[in-house]
């Protein structure tokens, strides 16, 4: 569900209520977000506090217009998705068998966690105007897309430098998602392999 909103993005930005159809595709990528997590070992019970108000704030953005829902909406979506992160994280290191579920968690977990902190850019940016600029249009607020962008260039360590961070707040979150990305990697990575080299010498 990201990746296809991530896809479509570009062609719904002229679209008079594209703001209306993200919404409603983040909501459904949110309530995928809980079915993965109740599949998890994390506690069902966070997942629907972090998700149903976030839900009920996007539905009343989309219908009231009103942006302070949408930023509380976003923040709480942000929680949702780093605590599905946590969950597919402990669903990798629940079991000792390298299966195909392990790989498509570890492919998932990458985006959800760039997701989590592309929402937190966009936060920051509402509270912060100008403290994310880009090569084109500096003084300008970035898009989602640009937002999404600068959030897998840092996660992966990219870090092409066409969106840049220009305020010390989000400056910090950069620092942590930096820090995330780097232990990310290194801990998945080395999980995978001990687990491909146990499953091998099996």
């Amino acid at each position: 569900m990201q990746l296809i909103s991530i896809v479509i993005h570009p062609s719904l930005e002229s679209v008079k209520y594209n703001q209306a159809i993200f919404s409603c595709l983040n909501v459904a990528a949110l309530s995928l977000a809980v079915w993965v997590v109740n599949r998890s070992p994390a506690v069902n019970w966070v997942a629907w506090t972090l998700a149903i108000p976030a839900i009920t704030l996007t539905i009343a953005f989309v219908f009231t217009g009103n942006t302070h829902y949408f930023i509380w909406a976003q923040l709480l979506e942000s929680a949702m998705y780093f605590y599905t992160a946590a969950g597919l994280i402990m669903y990798m290191f629940n079991d000792d068998i390298l299966t195909l579920d392990e790989l498509f968690a570890a492919a998932a977990t990458f985006t959800v966690l760039a997701w989590g902190f592309a929402l937190i850019y966009s936060v920051c940016q509402y509270y912060y105007p100008g403290s994310i600029t880009g090569s084109v249009n500096p003084n300008e607020p970035r898009t989602w897309l640009e937002l999404m962008f600068l959030s897998f260039s840092i996660l992966s360590s990219t870090g092409y430098g066409d969106v840049m961070i220009a305020h010390p707040v989000t400056r910090i979150v950069g620092i942590f998602q930096m820090f995330i990305g780097l232990m990310y990697m290194a801990l998945i990575v080395s999980r995978l392999v001990s687990l491909t080299s146990a499953k091998s010498t099996v």
